[in-house]
């Protein structure tokens, strides 16, 4: 090991070390030594079994569990919303801390998905799988995950669509019935969504659904579609072209946001398997959403730690290698 990692020494041969990098053109290699970024977020890991309850932090949705949190140093309010009564949890996060949260919820029909149906005019009647559940706008809960028929009778006609329902997770159906015939492909198409993570899609401040569901119908024409993920602070809008009875895809691919590391006394460091270099290592370019960081010292180990990168903030991670897990 090149003896400038070895980080002993009394005071005085540490100024003198420095001294004479500065003097030597070695500015930069001062600031290695001496600066580390501030660390003012911390990392919350939230699991809960059963699987694909709604993650709310602060009364913001963050998805569903199990789901790794990179939030701000401080108090906050964690919600956990799957079958039966909500559950809610004050947490304290530590700067530079990963705090670990396993919940033990009901297990009732958490498996289950169910289905949200709007329709333009609203009141039609809701028909899946043969049974009625009622006049639009409405939620049908408790749908087993998989295919489901949807028939939406209004006064000009019925209109028939297929629906992927997922467990623990709202499917969105919305449908023009002002010019439905009994063929779909009258009153228009489907809008399709490929994502690394779930995005929720609107228009004209409208919620159409979300990428969860495998298509949305809308009416044909041109559409305006803003698409977002508030917990990555991502949004974008779309400009899709939907044609009756066919399907337009949209493919989003995520931006990069900035990740800043850190390790005492020093680490050398891999994201997603990749060697990206030795701490400290600041605005590094990284695409938005979850990563996993490998921290490697060759006498104190490793540590893995998981990482959700933004475009709210940049990224700070500080681990203590000296420290096990």
């Amino acid at each position: 090991m090149p003896s400038r990692r070895k980080r002993g020494g009394g005071r005085r041969a540490a100024l003198a070390a420095i001294a004479l990098l500065v003097l030597g053109g070695g500015t930069m290699a001062a600031w290695r030594f001496l600066s580390a970024a501030p660390v003012t977020t911390g990392t919350v890991v939230v699991t809960t079994n059963p699987p694909g309850a709604q993650v709310v932090l602060d009364g913001k949705p963050q998805g569903a569990s199990p789901t790794t949190l990179t939030v701000a140093a401080g108090a906050h309010v964690l919600e956990l919303r799957g079958a039966g009564e909500p559950r809610t949890i004050s947490i304290d996060v530590a700067a530079g801390a990963q705090l670990s949260q396993y919940i033990e919820l009901a297990k009732g029909s958490l498996g289950a998905g169910s289905l949200q149906v709007r329709t333009e005019p609203a009141g039609a009647e809701v028909i899946v799988d043969g049974v009625a559940r009622g006049a639009s706008p409405v939620i049908v809960s408790d749908l087993v995950p998989g295919e489901h028929v949807v028939s939406l009778k209004g006064e000009n006609g019925t209109t028939r669509q297929t629906v992927t329902v997922e467990a623990g997770a709202t499917a969105s159906l919305v449908a023009n019935l002002a010019t439905a015939t009994s063929s779909p492909a009258s009153s228009g198409g489907w809008i399709s969504v490929s994502t690394p993570k779930p995005v929720q899609l609107f228009e004209d401040g409208r919620l159409l659904g979300s990428s969860d569901t495998e298509r949305l119908m809308v009416p044909a024409g041109t559409h305006q579609v803003e698409i977002v993920n508030e917990s990555l602070g991502y949004r974008s809008t779309r400009a899709v072209q939907v044609s009756a009875g066919k399907v337009s895809p949209i493919k989003v691919e995520f931006p990069k946001g900035t990740i800043a590391l850190n390790a005492v006394p020093w680490a050398d460091v891999w994201i997603d398997g990749e060697k990206v270099g030795e701490t400290p290592i600041g605005n590094l370019p990284m695409t938005i959403g979850t990563h996993e960081i490998i921290f490697r010292h060759p006498e104190l180990g490793e540590q893995r730690q998981l990482v959700t990168v933004t475009l709210t903030a940049p990224t700070r991670l500080s681990v203590d290698m000296r420290k096990k897990p």
